[in-house]
């Protein structure tokens, strides 16, 4: 018994010293104001991101995570509407005689002033209103997941699909089709952190000891290129299930390896690895996209090649990947075009 009783006083002395210290470190840090809020991957990759080109055009849009869409845009006063998307309130159900188009996409449907969409809802006649779905940052498999949660509950008559830069970024941490568990760990750890300054501090050094992201040569995209097609293929069926019509765009760019957007994908952001490889490899999802348009009897409306026939596509770009205010004219027209094609 008095052997029991030594080892517990052996063993309280210092557990007794760490609470008081633990404390004591907690007191402090709290007096001294320190907070630290550590951002899960996904968050982190949307911010940083958005923060290159000519993205934001005088809003800002908040971000929350989501366990399907990864991250999704919430409403933000005088940027988004309640569901988090540009423009005005959506409706379910549609007035008598109304065709519905949605339009999918990511940074480059929603940076513009106007955007696409915009001009393109101006350009249709009365009878047809656009649904401008685009999320910046989004890559083809958000937007399948958007699709088959949300989307076709609004009982589109025709879907554009304009996907592509996002998916060839390099992951973060694990591909977009893999994220969502990585995303539910570093929340749990996020929510922890933030009921301890002590524990925030711990988060902050070791982020600082991690030095970031870590990439190379064998990093994954966040969409390996046949994922991106069999995003588009389930996308199109999904579209022509309920007896709408499939519109796929290619992704127009004047992005060359010494372009400065270039340099700071490979070199700051880290959202690609090669410069030499940027064009080879967005050609490559662009080829997916003329395949599956091919396959499936989808629409294509291949903006890659028709900014491409102009004297000097650069007039078209802000950064080599998002649209000037003549870039959104010649994508509406582009698509105002096809939809006519179609019957709209």
């Amino acid at each position: 018994m008095a052997s029991k009783r030594r080892d517990l006083a052996a063993w309280a002395g210092p557990l007794i010293f760490t609470v008081i210290l633990f404390a004591a470190a907690e007191i402090v840090l709290r007096l001294a104001g320190f907070q630290y809020a550590l951002t899960p991957i996904g968050l982190r990759y949307a911010t940083t991101i958005a923060g290159i080109g000519g993205v934001n055009r005088g809003f800002h849009v908040t971000y929350a995570l989501d366990p399907v869409l990864l991250w999704k845009p919430v409403y933000t006063q005088g940027s988004t509407n309640s569901d988090g998307f540009i423009g005005p309130e959506w409706k379910k159900d549609k007035s008598p005689g109304t065709k519905r188009v949605v339009v999918m996409g990511d940074s480059c449907t929603i940076a513009g002033d106007p955007t696409y969409p915009e001009i393109l809802g101006k350009k249709l006649p009365g009878n047809i209103e656009v649904l401008n779905a685009g999320v910046g940052s989004w890559s083809s498999y958000q937007g399948l997941q958007l699709l088959r949660t949300r989307l076709l509950a609004f009982k589109p008559d025709a879907v554009t699909i304009y996907f592509g830069w996002n998916d060839h970024w390099l992951a973060w941490s694990a591909p977009d089709k893999d994220l969502s568990r990585v995303i539910s760990n570093q929340w749990r750890v996020r929510n922890a952190a933030n009921s301890s300054r002590v524990l925030q501090a711990l988060m902050k050094l070791i982020v600082w000891a991690r030095g970031g992201p870590r990439f190379g040569p064998a990093t994954p995209y966040r969409v390996a290129i046949d994922d991106y097609e069999s995003n588009l293929r389930e996308m199109v069926r999904l579209i022509q299930s309920i007896g709408a019509k499939a519109v796929l765009v290619t992704a127009p760019t004047v992005l060359t390896p010494d372009h400065p957007v270039t340099r700071q994908l490979c070199e700051d952001t880290h959202n690609f690895f090669d410069p030499k490889q940027i064009r080879s490899t967005h050609a490559a999802y662009n080829e997916r996209v003329r395949r599956v348009a091919n396959d499936t009897g989808a629409t294509l409306v291949d903006l890659e090649k028709d900014f491409a026939t102009t004297p000097d596509p650069r007039v078209y770009f802000t950064d080599g990947i998002h649209l000037t205010a003549a870039g959104h004219e010649r994508a509406a027209a582009a698509l105002r075009r096809a939809l006519a094609r179609l019957g709209f």
